[in-house]
């Protein structure tokens, strides 16, 4: 019994307590919020996708000003894209949202929050519009603020707008690959061998078909010509040698008559 009474002593000021704010304006003092375990929460304060597509709204944002109360406590002024670190309490909590230059224009929210030793920060997203009856608070999972959690241990980079970016994506990043570097002191060509081969090679050159040779037919055709003239040159001779041994036969025949008579 002393022990529970013990436990509600402990947890009646946490549950009353509420702390103001502090604004983060670097992904290293968010990344430095979000590894605390204490309980805390970041609000983000983001336009919504309807005024950010709008270039009016757009334009009207950025001269747009609002006043916070967390819980009865004043914390201040803040504009569009800024996260706040708050302590809130124990249980549901109170935000009222008040435009500064027209007080008629007040919206409040409520988000609940773990106020205690051990509890990691979570993440509360204000979608803030030039209409208030539009705003609204969205708590994200714890997943999701692991995600964010991720994604900022890997870089620091891009400054506050990749913070509400991982926010709004809910820790979704496209991670680029690196690309690889090229060795440019490999696969050169070593010569002109190299460069007549590629050209001989590939796949635009052409090799005309071997053409049979003119000078060969020209010999052939002179050769077969002079194995005929040689065979009519003999065939002449063989003739004119048959006439000759007849000729002689004759002279011979005619000589030995007259010697006869």
């Amino acid at each position: 019994m002393q022990r529970l009474i013990a436990l509600v002593g402990l947890l009646f000021p946490l549950a009353v307590q509420a702390a103001g704010g502090q604004t983060l304006g670097s992904p290293v003092a968010v990344l430095d919020a979000l590894k605390q375990s204490r309980g805390g929460v970041l609000l983000a304060f983001i336009d919504s996708p309807s005024d950010q597509a709008n270039p009016v709204k757009n334009l009207q944002g950025l001269l747009s000003r609002y006043r916070l109360d967390l819980n009865g406590t004043d914390l201040g002024q803040v504009r569009r894209n800024t996260i706040l670190h708050v302590r809130p309490r124990l249980g549901v909590n109170r935000l009222t949202i008040e435009n500064t230059f027209d007080d008629q224009q007040r919206k409040q929210l409520s988000f609940p929050a773990m106020r205690a030793a051990g509890v990691p920060t979570a993440i509360v997203e204000i979608r803030t519009s030039r209409d208030f009856a539009w705003m609204e608070a969205l708590t994200l999972s714890a997943d999701e603020v692991q995600a964010i959690e991720n994604a900022l241990n890997r870089s620091q980079t891009g400054g506050m707008p990749r913070v509400l970016a991982l926010i709004r994506s809910r820790g979704q990043e496209v991670v680029q690959q690196p690309r690889p570097l090229r060795n440019w002191s490999r696969g050169l060509p070593s010569g002109g061998d190299s460069s007549s081969g590629s050209a001989s090679d590939g796949p635009g050159s052409s090799v005309a078909p071997t053409q049979p040779s003119s000078s060969g037919d020209a010999t052939q055709d002179t050769a077969e010509q002079g194995t005929t003239e040689s065979a009519s040159s003999e065939e002449t001779a063989a003739d004119t040698s048959n006439e000759t041994e007849d000729t002689d036969s004759g002279v011979s025949v005619s000589a030995d008559r007259r010697s006869y008579y």
